[in-house]
């Protein structure tokens, strides 16, 4: 089984609290196995990561899950989600 890892960063207006509450609802994709939530210090904007991994090869499918996975999360939420290489792409592209 491939252990892949992504993740989908929110932007700093929501709360712990609120996106633990989105996530516990939301489905998770297939091929993940472990939805996590971790607190951050001001990354890229967002404060609260959520971190997927699970039996998905990261190279070929992992932007497409971080990319789905965001889309629900900002609908839920109300607020921007980010998959965390298109932010990390944004940040490069000012440089």
């Amino acid at each position: 089984m491939v252990r892949g890892f992504v993740s989908v960063y929110v932007d700093w207006v929501a709360t712990e609290d609120q996106v633990r509450a989105a996530t516990a609802q939301l489905p998770k994709p297939a091929e993940v196995l472990v939805v996590k939530v971790v607190a951050l210090a001001d990354t890229f904007g967002c404060r609260i990561a959520v971190d997927l991994t699970g039996g998905f090869d990261e190279k070929r499918d992992g932007r497409r899950i971080a990319r789905a996975y965001a889309a629900q999360l900002s609908e839920a939420l109300g607020v921007p989600a980010f998959a965390l290489h298109d932010l990390i792409l944004a940040g490069r592209s000012e440089w």
